[in-house]
């Protein structure tokens, strides 16, 4: 495929903008250890040389007319083996653009692909050396601590071991190649061939096919074997799982997704231990939307637990949807209303069409008045609020279909191993929910549900493993299932 991006060296060097149609895509920024070498000048490959005690480090471009190529390298000038510096690339992805990560140490690759098209889509693979993200054994980043990954669409790779020495008079490299890909789905042609599916679905195996290679599990993993073929067992969450070959190791995040009832049941039970004023909106409507699908341990209890707080007082989206789950389940019409009348005078935002309907359900089963969701519909101004409304009603595929692209890049097409480029677990789950809204008769269905199903196993794995402090995203997916 033709190369149809182009780059800018930016920053005093350090940076590098990525640019298609004279529009912004993203911007890397390399953070490179020590001083500028003094008297240095840039040229039209080198852009930037630091001294470092006992090395150099470089930062060169190579640009080609089917391509570029960035290389960092750090060459140890001493004697002794000297501990690897921190080398960094930091990746922000502008608005009209998303990002997709697969890293293995030695193998990995960043995709930044449209928010409105299939494609064409710009892979930037490591050749050589080193690709690892930073933001740990977990997919989205928590909504109360976003400065660990630094914010929407910006995400920390290294590019060193981070707890890597180089021999005496050694290098250490990593090359970076971009090129041009007609969309997603064209990037597994760069995965190993040996490499499974890493989403490992309630109560299946993930089993490596690698007789010259040395499976080792991490902590929470259980392997055993079956002639040549490792067969791995995980507890529910995100594992470690390290492939030894001829290139060195691999370190593959494994996703284990939990049943989701028996996970549901356990975690009401833990959020129950605490006060109902002492939780968020969010945690109340994931015990909510757990007891309307009776995946609670104790129904009766639950609801006495949700019925000890006014959470119509919050003024929040989350309130009317646990309202009317109470209101149901105690046969409260009173508080039904309540709920609706919430929903009518509620501010347009994405969210609101999926409470509405849930509570126009709700009149449905109680013999009530339905909610006039009309109204509702009619005042999403938004962009996403018009889109979130367009879905419900199955409006022209042709008009709104094109916004499901950027949704379903954001879940890496629900085929590639990997995670977003900064995507916050609160509008993780807010996504999957529109996912599972495209109407069956739309183009794109296939695809959304696949992205869908990824979304939600990589979100249910987070919590699983401990990795989320909030429930926004949570709550958001389980809501998300209208029916339940």
């Amino acid at each position: 495929m033709s190369w149809g991006f182009d780059c800018a060296v930016t920053g005093g060097g350090r940076g590098l903008l990525l640019r298609r149609g004279g529009q912004s895509v993203a911007e890397l920024v390399f953070g490179l250890p020590g001083e500028p070498v003094e008297g240095w000048e840039p040229d039209e490959s080198e852009a930037r040389i630091t001294a470092v005690e006992h090395g150099t480090v470089r930062l060169r471009h190579v640009p080609d007319p089917e391509g570029w190529t960035t290389v960092v390298s750090l060459d140890n000038t001493d004697s002794s083996e000297q501990a690897l510096p921190p080398l960094g690339m930091v990746v922000t992805v502008h608005d009209a653009w998303i990002g997709w990560a697969w890293t293995s140490d030695t193998e990995g690759f960043v995709v930044l692909a449209p928010r409105d098209a299939p494609g064409p889509a710009l892979l930037v693979r490591v050749r050589q050396g080193f690709l690892r993200t930073a933001s740990g054994l977990r997919a989205f980043t928590p909504l109360d601590r976003r400065g660990d990954a630094l914010g929407d669409g910006v995400a920390l790779f290294h590019l060193a071991n981070p707890a890597g020495s180089l021999r005496p008079f050694g290098r250490h490299q990593t090359t970076l190649e971009f090129e041009e890909v007609t969309d997603l789905a064209a990037v597994r042609a760069v995965l190993p061939g040996w490499l499974p599916e890493l989403v490992v679905a309630p109560g299946d195996d993930l089993r490596f096919e690698t007789p010259d290679q040395a499976i080792v599990p991490g902590p929470g993993v259980r392997m055993t074997t079956e002639d040549t073929t490792s067969v791995l067992a995980g507890e529910a969450g995100h594992q470690e799982v390290a492939v030894h070959g001829v290139r060195g190791v691999q370190r593959l995040t494994a996703t284990f997704v939990p049943p989701l009832e028996p996970f549901l049941a356990g975690l009401v039970a833990a959020l129950k231990s605490r006060r109902p004023s002492g939780v968020s909106s969010a945690s109340g409507a994931v015990i909510a939307a757990a007891l309307a699908r009776r995946a609670v341990i104790d129904p009766e209890a639950a609801l006495d637990w949700l019925e000890r707080e006014d959470w119509l007082a919050r003024g929040d989206l989350f309130g009317p949807a646990i309202a009317a789950v109470v209101a149901v389940e105690s046969h409260d019409e009173a508080l039904l209303e309540a709920a609706c009348d919430a929903v009518l005078g509620a501010e347009p935002e994405v969210g609101l069409g999926m409470v509405a309907t849930r509570c126009w359900l709700a009149t449905l089963r109680m013999g009530l008045p339905p909610v006039d969701l009309t109204r509702v519909f009619a005042r999403a101004t938004t962009p996403e609020a018009a889109f979130e409304a367009a879905l419900l009603l199955n409006a022209d595929a042709d008009l709104f279909g094109p916004r499901v692209h950027g949704i379903v890049h954001r879940f890496g097409d629900g085929v590639l191993p990997g995670l977003p480029v900064g995507l916050s677990e609160a509008d993780a789950g807010l996504l999957v929910a529109l996912l599972r809204f495209v109407p069956e008769g739309w183009p794109a269905k296939a695809v959304a549900a696949a992205a869908a199903e990824r979304g939600s196993a990589l979100l249910l794995a987070d919590h699983a493993g401990g990795q989320q402090p909030g429930h926004e995203g949570l709550a958001w997916l389980l809501l998300g299932e209208i029916g339940a």
